[in-house]
């Protein structure tokens, strides 16, 4: 089939049934259970989680990234986005979006009592750079090393994912 100029040919389609891919405790810059969606059908470009918050919990630290767009929409309870030094809650069918390069310091807190499950969405750039504001410290990631360096010039820790 043609669409335009460009040619649509059959790719193979990747169906996830609820509860077909299992949490995995994730100890980042925080500690989280995410289902790895994207992972698991192999897509390169976008990352496709579904993340679940114990109550007093964060996502990660204040952050935001250089190269990549990011979306959450909750799916159960409340969650307490983070922003600079605003707050505001949200819950079930609500989103926060974030552009890329937009240097809004931003992470998902759960101040509730009861867990709190959200779908997180974003672009894997294969370099890209993440500022974490609170820690002084900046993420320079070009796949697959990593290294992360103070406001001193200092690099803190370095890896290969």
């Amino acid at each position: 089939m043609w669409l335009g100029s460009r040619a649509l040919s059959a790719r193979p389609t990747v169906i996830l049934r609820k509860g077909s891919v299992e949490g995995q405790q994730i100890f980042g810059s925080a500690p989280r259970t995410e289902e790895r969606f994207g992972d698991v059908a192999g897509l390169k470009i976008l990352g496709v989680n579904i993340v679940t918050l114990a109550p007093g919990e964060h996502s990660a630290q204040k952050h935001w990234h250089s190269g990549s767009d990011e979306f959450i929409m909750v799916l159960e309870g409340m969650a307490t986005v983070i922003e600079d030094d605003a707050a505001t809650q949200i819950g079930p069918g609500d989103m926060a979006l974030w552009p890329a390069a937009s240097e809004i310091g931003h992470q998902i807190v759960n101040r509730s009592q009861a867990p709190l499950r959200y779908l997180c969405a974003g672009t894997n750039p294969d370099a890209e750079t993440v500022r974490y504001p609170d820690q002084g410290e900046t993420l320079h990631w070009i796949r697959p090393d990593w290294h992360v360096q103070g406001d001193d010039g200092t690099v803190r820790r370095r890896g290969t994912e």
